[in-house]
């Protein structure tokens, strides 16, 4: 049974983001037809994925 901010599936988790970086996640996102949480969520698993650059 999901409850609070955890189910089967996911996690929520708060955070905060400056106003200009959510401006520029919006305006992408709606170009790519997608919303917030998605385009996040692609974005970091795109960083995990890459090596890392020392």
């Amino acid at each position: 049974m999901a409850t609070g901010y955890k189910n089967n599936k996911s996690f929520t988790k708060g955070i905060r983001f400056p106003h200009e970086l959510i401006e520029k996640i919006d305006e992408q996102s709606q170009k790519e037809n997608t919303n917030f949480s998605a385009w996040v969520i692609a974005a970091c698993r795109e960083k995990l994925t890459k090596p890392n650059k020392k």
